[in-house]
């Protein structure tokens, strides 16, 4: 009977040990953005090759954010170049891998055996590091720093924070575990100030946070803060939403007059963005609401003179990246009726497409255009998405498919002369289209973005585009400098070319 109680009590050691050395990998994973290794292999979903053996270095956060890795033979002839997170089939065989930030005397090295038709996974015992900086106010912001490791103050490179309102995503360091310190960028490395350390542990990620003053951008503190953990771990999503502000007032006299003239400028906007980021799958959807008002001379209300609601969503699945397949929809509008005015009393007269009048009015002083929502324009599109270009300072989209826009105008009129309006008919159009979306980080503080959207309707002879660029000048923590200029050429909008120039100092407060 002792026996078997003493076999009970082996089997239920072996169990609690079991359990234990699962928990203790688990508790290792759970620093991690992303799932265990073996999880990250069955969601790749690819096959075993005959013949090959399957190399894995599994990735703590997302291969687009990791360094790459290198296989070269025992020679050191270099065979593959891959993204860490992704399967590599070799010949069975023994080989060197090399990975990691920093130089190539200062990678992780490693060497391995392949066998036939089985799957080797590194052990992660490497350390990843991600920085996240912030302002008092916990606004995320692009500031630069260095790494160096401690004792030997060994240089590893500059990283930066990213603007995460933007959509732009931090860099993860790979590094060997250890003592690190990082310091403000353009210190020296044996700075007392603008400084902190941090400690890397072998198969752990580590989520750092530095927070800098918004005006001189020195450090005023540093650690791992759970609320930002707890963000980033809310899967791969991402939001935000801010509302703007700008107000001007100017009283002054000039040379034909001794009176003051008095003018206000009132401009608002408000605009949200909700981003999902995966392997394969992104979606982004931006929303934005520009309201301005103006009171001058002769006035004796406001008057409406900015006045736009845009909707964009794009949904692209990657095949492989930097290629996928992308579905768009646009939606643009206006929320207030569209006037015009005169000085002195008018006749106008409305007519119809055939010019047969419509209405006929004498001593008109204002008049109504277009009342609200009208025109809607709405574009939607499907096509190829390429990744051209992605970098912590450049991003560059091509995308190039199938497009069909429609406007939908109600009781909207065009003004043919002096005293002519004539009515606007709705439109539907589809055919080809090509767009170039991208973003250059100029400086520190100024961010320039650039979309040009080009489409040719069928049956038609010319195409019609659209070019809009808009040039952030950060001054502060919540004060910037806002300058768009957008062209736009499209025969069913007008037959001349629209121009907009738009340039708006404004204070920001974010809502989440």
């Amino acid at each position: 009977m002792k026996k078997y109680w003493l076999l009970i009590y082996l089997l239920l050691f072996f169990l609690w040990a079991k359990v234990c050395a699962q928990t203790k990998a688990t508790e290792k994973w759970r620093t991690w953005n992303a799932p265990p290794p073996q999880v990250q292999i069955d969601r790749e979903g690819k096959d075993d090759i005959k013949g090959l053996g399957r190399l894995f270095l599994p990735v703590m956060t997302t291969p687009d954010l990791e360094p790459v890795f290198i296989v070269s033979t025992m020679t050191d002839s270099i065979i593959r170049i891959s993204k860490m997170g992704t399967s590599l089939w070799l010949r069975p065989g023994k080989y060197k891998v090399a990975f990691g930030s920093g130089t190539l005397d200062q990678v992780i090295r490693k060497t391995v055996e392949i066998r036939a038709e089985d799957t080797t996974i590194l052990e992660p015992d490497w350390s990843c590091l991600v920085v996240r900086i912030i302002d008092e106010t916990r606004n995320s912001i692009r500031e630069a720093y260095e790494i160096y490791s401690i004792p030997d103050n060994e240089y590893f490179g500059v990283g930066y924070g990213a603007d995460e309102q933007l959509g732009e995503q931090l860099q993860t360091w790979i590094l060997k575990p250890g003592l690190y310190k990082i310091i403000k960028l353009g210190e020296h490395v044996n700075t007392y100030k603008n400084f902190t350390t941090v400690r890397l542990l072998p198969g752990e990620l580590t989520r750092y946070t530095i927070v800098v003053n918004s005006d001189t951008k020195d450090f005023i503190g540093a650690g791992i803060l759970d609320i930002v953990k707890k963000k980033i771990k809310a899967a791969n999503w991402s939001y935000f939403s801010t509302l703007y502000g700008s107000y001007t007032l100017n009283s002054s006299n000039d040379v034909t007059t001794k009176k003051q003239e008095t003018s206000m400028i009132f401009v608002a906007q408000f605009d949200y963005n909700v981003l999902y980021n995966s392997t394969h799958h992104f979606f982004s959807s931006r929303g934005l609401i520009e309201e301005g008002w103006n009171m001058q001379k002769k006035q004796i209300n406001f008057r409406s003179n900015l006045d736009r609601m845009q909707l964009k969503n794009i949904y692209i699945f990657y095949f492989i990246k930097p290629l996928g397949l992308y579905g768009r929809l646009f939606c643009e509008t206006n929320l207030v009726n569209k006037m015009t005015y005169y000085d002195t009393p008018h006749k106008i007269i409305k007519v119809d497409q055939n010019d047969n009048i419509l209405e006929e009015r004498e001593n008109v002083r204002k008049l109504e255009l277009s009342p609200a929502f009208s025109p809607i324009e709405l574009k939607e599109g499907i096509g190829i998405n390429l990744m051209f270009l992605k970098s912590l300072r450049y991003n560059l989209n091509i995308r190039a498919g199938m497009g069909w826009y429609q406007i939908f105008n109600r009781d909207l009129f065009t003004q043919t002369s002096d005293s002519t309006f004539k009515l606007k008919e709705s439109s539907y159009s589809k055919g080809p289209e090509i767009s170039l979306i991208g973003s250059a980080r100029i400086s520190r503080n100024m961010l320039l973005s650039c979309e040009l959207e080009v489409f040719y309707p069928d049956g038609s002879k010319r195409f019609d585009y659209e070019f809009e660029n808009i040039l952030n000048l950060k001054l502060s923590k919540n004060v910037s400098l806002d300058y768009t200029l957008r062209f736009r050429n499209k025969r069913s909008l007008s037959d001349y070319l629209l121009t907009d120039h738009i340039v708006l100092l404004r204070y920001s407060f974010f809502l989440f």
